[in-house]
């Protein structure tokens, strides 16, 4: 299969799959809340089976039969088919990716995302790529290795904070 094919295959369920949940897209015009609202909102999702209607898996396991579930085989296939996993999670990261972190409340809480904070994994955008991860290492029946997957996140994470610092500290100041 060429790249342009596979290209294709994975715009194709992309496409398909943002149709058939179009409708969980919508979003409402956020309020900036205080922590103790933030906390209370929080304290309320990790609870719920379900978050505007949205089924919230428990675990990783759940999260992964659900997409499986809810997405069309052929552009599983194709996300199955790019050869590594993590450009396969950066592919379908605003796409996938962001209906996971929307529909599954990865910003305000829901109880998956309480479960992947408990297992390490803190950061909305890190949720969804181990997840997409961990999606692709199930379709290719490779070793999950759940933990080798959080230690590099937490590494990535780390550099990121870092480049940001570096820039600030970078930053020179003129005089007038």
């Amino acid at each position: 299969m060429t790249t342009k094919q596979l290209t294709v295959h994975i715009v194709s369920f992309l496409l398909l799959f943002l149709f058939v949940h179009s409708t969980s897209f919508a979003q409402e015009k956020r309020t900036v809340l205080t922590k103790k609202e933030y906390d209370k909102i929080y304290q309320e999702n990790i609870k719920k089976s379900r978050i505007a209607g949205v089924y919230i898996p428990v675990d990783e396991e759940d999260a992964i039969n659900e997409i499986k579930a809810l997405s069309p085989g052929e552009g599983l296939k194709s996300f199955s088919l790019i050869a590594n996993e993590w450009e396969a999670a950066k592919k379908l990261h605003f796409g996938l990716g962001r209906w996971m972190d929307v529909n599954w409340s990865f910003t305000e809480g829901s109880r998956l995302s309480h479960h992947l904070k408990k297992q390490g994994v803190l950061h909305p955008d890190d949720m969804t790529t181990y997840l997409l991860v961990l999606l692709h290492r199930t379709l290719n029946a490779k070793p999950l290795d759940n933990k080798e997957i959080v230690e590099k996140l937490a590494i990535q994470r780390k550099e990121i904070a870092r480049s940001k610092i570096d820039k600030v500290l970078s930053e020179e100041i003129k005089k007038k």
